[in-house]
Order: C-alpha cells, then structure tokens, then sequence
C-alpha cells in the first residue's frame, strides 16, 4: 500500500471513529447532566480531570515507545522493537503500582475537599450547596474516586498493545476496538443511570469497558506484529535510557497538556465555590472543545508513524510536503468546525442541552465561553500536523518547554481572570496563551528547521481558514432571524445554509492549481 493510500485510510478510519463520538457525545451528555443534575455532573466532571492527572506519572514513556516503535518498525529492527516494549512494560508495571498508592490516599482526600466548598460559601455569606446528591455519602464518593484511579492505573502498562497498532500503522484497528468500546459504554451508562446508580454506577462503566478494550489490543498487538515478544531477559537498561531520553521531555507535554484541559474545573471551584458553574464552563471546555480537537488529531495523527518514519530515513522532502499539504487541509477542517461554534454554537447548545440549563442565566456565558474556546482551539488546530513533525524530528524538549510555559500563563490569567470576568475570564486566559505559543513561536522553530519559507507558510494557513470564516459570518449575518433555531430539523438548516458555501469557498482557495485540475479529472473520469 502506498504511503498516500495508507496515510488516507488512516484518516478515514480515525474520522470514523469521531463521527461516532460525537453522534454519542449529542444523544448522551444531555442525559448524563439531567440524571446528576448540574452539581452531580460538576463533581463527576472533577473526579474524571483528577484521574487525567495521573497521566503525567508515566514520565513521558509511553509516547516514547510510540516514536521508537515506529523508527525500528520503518528500519525493520524487530529485536529492538521488543526490547522498547519489554522494557517500558516493566516500568510502566512500576508506574501502575505507584499510581494505585496515589489512588488509595486521593480516596480518602479528595471527598473532604468537595464538602470544604460548603464551609467556604458559608463563611463568604453565599448559600450550601445541595448536599442530597452526589454530594450526600462521602463514602461512596471515595468508593468512585478508588474505582476511576484503580482503572487509571492499570491503564498504564495495557496501553502499550494499543501504541503498537498505532505504531505499525494499523490504526483501523485500533478505531474498530475504540468504537466498539465506546458503544458498549453508552449503552451501560444509560442503564446503570436508569436504575439510580449514579457516579459509581457511571465509573464501573468506564473501567469495565477500558479492561474490554485492553483484552481486544492485546489480541490485535499480536496479529499486526506477529514477531512480538514482550519478555523479562528482553528488559535492558540501554532501551530504558533512550525511553526517558525522549520521554523525559515529553513529560513537559504530558504535564502542558493535562494543566490546561483539567484545572479549569478546579481554579472555578476554589474562586466561586460553586459546583453548578463547573458544568456551564465544562460543557463547552471539556465536552464540546475536546471532541473539536479529537477531529483534527483523528487526522494529524494518522501522520505521526509516517512523520516519523520518513525523518529516520532521511527523507525531509518528504516532510517538509507532508507538512504544508496537511497544514492545509487541516485548517480548512478546523476553520469549518470552529466556524459553526463561533456563529452558530448558541443554537445548537439550545437544542443540545435540557430546558433546565438553558433557561439559567449561566447559559449566555457558557456559549461565550464555547466561541472564545473555538478561536483558541482554531490557532491550535492550524499547528496540529506541526506539532506531530516536531514529535517525529525529537525536538521534544522544546515541545515540552512551550507547552509547559503556555500552561504556567494559563492558570495565572485564569486565576486573575475568573474573579473578575467569571467564567468567560477563564476562556480568554486559554485563548492568550494559545494565540502566543501556538500561533507565533512554534511555527517560528519548525519553519527555521526544515527550512521552510514563513511566508509560503502562513499564506497556506490563511487561504486555508479566512475565506471559510468570512463566508460563514456573512451568511449568518445575512439570514438574521430567517431559519431561526428552534428543533434539530432548523439547526440543520440554517447550519447547511451557512456552512456549505463556505467549506465549497474553502476548497477551492486551500487546493493548489495541480490539486484542482487533478479532481477535476477524476471527475470527468479520466
């Protein structure tokens, strides 16, 4: 298969698999929010950013085996590829173990922090917070916590079978496991709701169906690489000296990353001490947003083992074409996404979510919030297949230092901005950071690497997004009231009416004239 075939297969199969998280994501979190209501979905909100944490306790060695995995499987090195996973399987043993010890110990914390919050308001003169609910036994509140880190943790050295199938290329598989799991994961959720299981019926879900996924990587590892042997004699200190050469700077991403999509939730908490406003800001930030970001790294991701392969070869043209064509399409992809929640993502939060949370006077925020997240995330998408060419070349120290300093300023504006501005104080602290970082001085490193002219550069990434988000805004300025939004069947509509002349618009200004007269070709059939 040529590298261009599997490279499109690969981005098929990765949207695939966001097309049916997001499809669960609209019919399931309306539902979620209604059975715990906004505080109830606030604390679960919390607990899963506090088990995102434990992420950084792998020191970076799981995206470390992902870039060696994929260098010797390009060199066709099969014994250093199973002294790289034999090797980081028993560090990451050590890591489940001390991740278990966290758990233990945030288990019988983490609970009594919640129910501080209540001492808080009082002594600020507010009102307690509703102590029935998920709130009500503090006991079965560190039971969940135990669960979800329990899970975490052993999640540690099972993920290696899935870095394998990313590693050799065979992502569809990878997607066929997460779908499959993702659905049985829906499914499960609305009957232990249903039958008033609440936050531990919902966290028994979640581990239940990570360990399904965990037995079907495993079976797969095995099939796409038929030569893998993870074993004790194969545990070398020289594999792990080169894992935490790379993975310990890749800890600074690991660290980046998580500070700025999980401690939002918790700077609002400890400045409002509100557990509900959580929800208007979590909604957006780590539903919606997320979800906006899954689609673009369902693409740039598909291009890391090729990044990465190409660049242990030699070969940078390569790169350096794979960088430009992909920067464009995907932020002509962004620039559509970010579009629709900039112009129309009022609407569609009004027909998403239940009468109960858009009739607060939170909600305007929360779709402030959404469009502010959506420029920040837009920048960031346009650096996206950068991102995973850096990663490729081993420039992850310096990955590590700029995201880490975009996350430092990020909880500094937002600790200063949310007490001022609330909850869209807290957008605008990720949009600066994001615009600095991931807009100027990134793109800056990796053009000056490859040798790239910014100019041509920038111009791709413009023609790419300024004429989708111009046709966008005039249409919706244009329609006013007409097709107003009031059911699913408007909202699609108006949505199709405003979008499809923008990505046609789109198209023709990020394809080059060869690309052009290509699909023009293809279409006459010749």
């Amino acid at each position: 298969m040529s590298a261009k075939r599997k490279i499109l297969k690969n981005v098929g199969s990765n949207s695939l698999g966001y097309v049916v998280n997001v499809v669960v994501a609209f019919l399931l979190t309306p539902y979620v929010v209604e059975k715990l209501d906004e505080t109830g979905y606030g604390v679960w909100n919390l607990v899963v950013c506090f088990v995102g944490y434990y992420g950084l306790l792998d020191v970076g060695i799981r995206s470390a085996v992902g870039h060696y995995v994929a260098t010797y499987h390009a060199q066709r090195d099969e014994e250093r590829v199973n002294r790289t996973l034999s090797t980081a399987m028993a560090l990451l043993l050590v890591v489940a173990a001390l991740a278990a010890a966290v758990t233990w110990f945030a288990g019988d914390r983490l609970p009594d922090w919640f129910r501080s919050i209540n001492q808080m308001r009082l002594a600020a003169g507010e009102e307690p917070l509703d102590t029935s609910g998920a709130l009500a036994d503090p006991d079965r509140l560190r039971t969940v916590v135990w669960v979800m880190g329990a899970g975490f943790a052993l999640s540690f050295p099972m993920a290696l079978y899935g870095t394998v199938i990313y590693s050799v290329q065979r992502i569809g598989i990878q997607n066929a496991i997460g779908i499959t799991q993702l659905l049985v994961r829906a499914a499960l959720t609305v009957v232990v709701l249903e039958r008033g299981h609440g936050l531990l019926g919902l966290a028994c879900v979640a581990v239940g169906c990570n360990a399904l996924g965990w037995i079907a990587s495993i079976v797969a590892a095995y099939r796409v690489l038929p030569t893998l042997s993870i074993a004790f004699h194969r545990v070398v200190r020289a594999s792990a000296k080169e894992l935490f050469s790379y993975g310990g700077f890749n800890v600074l991403v690991n660290v980046g990353d998580t500070v700025l999509l999980y401690t939002s939730g918790f700077i609002i908490v400890q400045a409002l001490h509100d557990f509900e406003t959580v929800t208007y800001y979590a909604v957006p930030a780590t539903t919606l947003i997320p979800y906006f970001m899954q689609m673009i790294q369902s693409v740039t991701w598909s291009f890391t083992p090729h990044f990465t392969g190409r660049w242990a070869v030699g070969a940078i043209d390569d790169v350096r074409q794979l960088l430009r064509t992909g920067t464009r399409w995907v932020t002509l992809i962004a620039a559509t996404i970010a579009g629709g929640l900039i112009f129309l993502g009022r609407d569609f939060l009004s027909i998403w979510m239940e009468e109960e949370f858009v009739s607060s006077e939170l909600f305007a925020v929360s779709a402030q919030v959404l469009a502010v997240l959506a420029v920040a995330t837009l920048i960031r998408a346009t650096q996206s297949t950068g991102r995973q060419a850096l990663f490729a070349m081993r420039e992850v120290r310096y990955l590590g230092f700029l995201v880490l300093i975009e996350a430092v300023m990020n909880v500094a504006l937002s600790y200063w901005l949310v007490r001022s501005m609330g909850l869209i104080g807290v957008g605008i602290a990720t949009l600066i950071p994001v615009a600095l970082m991931q807009g100027f001085v990134q793109p800056r490193h990796l053009l000056r690497e490859l040798d790239i002219d910014w100019r041509m550069y920038v111009g791709d990434v413009l023609r790419s997004a300024l004429p989708v988000l111009v046709i966008m805004g005039a249409i919706d300025r244009l329609l006013g009231d007409a097709l107003a939004v009031h059911s699913l069947a408007t909202f699609v509509l108006r949505g199709t009416v405003v979008s499809l002349p923008a990505v046609l618009g789109g198209l023709w200004c990020a394809s080059t004239k060869t690309e052009r007269d290509g699909l023009v070709r293809r279409l006459r059939g010749g």
